[in-house]
């Protein structure tokens, strides 16, 4: 059978469901240059924590806090981290960071799935079990994803990463968690740990119930989140402005974030340009179309990034004004150029752009290389959610 055989075979079993697979992996050189660099924007992101604020608009339990102050004290961090980058042709390893996914599993056990295929041993999933495996020694693991989720079969293959490996594993929805005051209870039995997915949907309308639940059985210390609670503050995009500004940091690493952290600002009416120097924003901003990207700070999947360079003026003032209606709650990222490169897929080769994601967990408390996968769509916004492809990154020696 051959790889794209096994691909559509894969496709057809639902196991990755509705992931769309590229029809060939993707080549990086330079990991070790990958791994400095992103280790060093971690760290720098990990020190805006303690001084983030806990996502507005939410559910938010009892003990929540608590919570999160006592995984910061432990130093628990971000747990498996995503960093979404583009890399240019001519320097690979010179990214530019688009934004920070901590604590969700988007595309991990896919990109395990899709390396078997292409001949790759798995990383990912073998380093999410011993790194949980060293928190706890019960072996009764929990994955929380909304029902019906477009990450659900990313969990289901994550379930069976741990069964095979001697874990009781099973994936449920936030409304079937229940702490009985002794033990969390999923779907009636309970669990030592918890690997939960997004942090909005636990404290959220008919959600909410699960993720109080979760939050008094970890307050407790009655089982253990994987992806720790505080991770959660790092999704927020308005850390980039702080990432993206030198001043704040040490010579060396602020030499570090100014190549990889492309100017990010908050938008309200009056703060600085890309340059540092004190405008009225939104006036900036309308005559900097061309070389801005717009996203909803807390955003995911694609959703509601409106990207200068490709829509017009009068759309452009349009999703200006909407941001103003929610000032704090919008980023404006100067925009760098996606590649555009001829991708495999099931039915040809084709013209896309590409974007990669690095994926990082602690090692001895320093963020490790793990894995990456590469994403490929014919929009410039490239997301499954939007309907981009997948494949795992090899990486390889430097390019001749």
């Amino acid at each position: 059978m051959t790889v794209l055989e096994r691909l559509q075979a894969l496709v057809r079993s639902g196991r990755v469901h509705p992931l769309r697979p590229l029809a060939a992996p993707s080549t990086l050189p330079h990991r070790d240059r990958f791994a400095a660099a992103g280790a060093s924007v971690l760290k720098a992101l990990s020190s805006l924590l303690p001084h983030a604020s806990l996502t507005a608009g939410l559910d938010e339990p009892p003990g929540l806090r608590e919570v999160v102050q006592r995984e910061l004290v432990e130093g628990r961090g971000l747990g498996f981290t995503r960093l979404d980058v583009v890399c240019p042709h001519d320097a690979p390893a010179a990214f530019q960071l688009l934004e920070v996914q901590a604590g969700d599993p988007s595309a991990m056990g896919w990109r395990d799935e899709l390396a078997v295929l292409f001949g790759e041993e798995p990383t990912l999933l073998p380093a999410h079990r011993l790194a949980l495996e060293a928190l706890t020694p019960g072996r009764r693991m929990a994955f929380v994803v909304a029902r019906g989720s477009v990450v659900e079969s990313d969990h289901r293959l994550l379930a069976e990463h741990y069964a095979q490996h001697g874990w009781s594993s099973t994936v449920v929805d936030p409304r079937e968690l229940h702490f009985d005051g002794r033990a969390l209870l999923a779907r009636g039995e309970p669990v030592d740990a918890v690997f939960r997915d997004a942090f909005e949907e636990l404290f959220t309308g008919e959600f909410a119930p699960g993720g109080a639940a979760l939050v008094a059985a970890a307050r407790a210390e009655a089982v253990v989140v994987m992806n720790p609670f505080v991770a959660g503050l790092a999704d927020d995009k308005a850390l980039l402005e702080p990432l993206s500004t030198p001043g704040r940091w040490s010579p060396e690493l602020a030499e570090v974030l100014r190549a990889h952290v492309p100017c990010t600002r908050v938008v309200r009416e009056r703060r600085v340009d890309w340059e540092g120097r004190e405008v009225d924003l939104v006036d900036f901003l309308r005559g900097a179309r061309e070389q801005t990207v717009l996203k909803p700070a807390d955003g995911y999947g694609g959703f509601g990034i409106t990207m200068g360079p490709f829509v017009t003026a009068a759309a452009w003032d349009t999703a200006l004004d909407e941001a103003l209606r929610k000032p704090g709650h919008y980023v404006a990222q100067r925009y760098h150029p996606l590649p555009r490169e001829q991708v495999e897929m099931f039915d040809g080769t084709r013209e896309a752009y590409v974007v990669h994601s690095l994926w990082f967990q602690p090692v001895r408390g320093v963020p490790a290389l793990t894995g990456a996968y590469s994403r490929a769509a014919p929009q410039p916004v490239v997301n499954v959610h939007q309907g981009g492809g997948l494949a795992p990154v090899f990486f390889r020696p430097p390019f001749s």
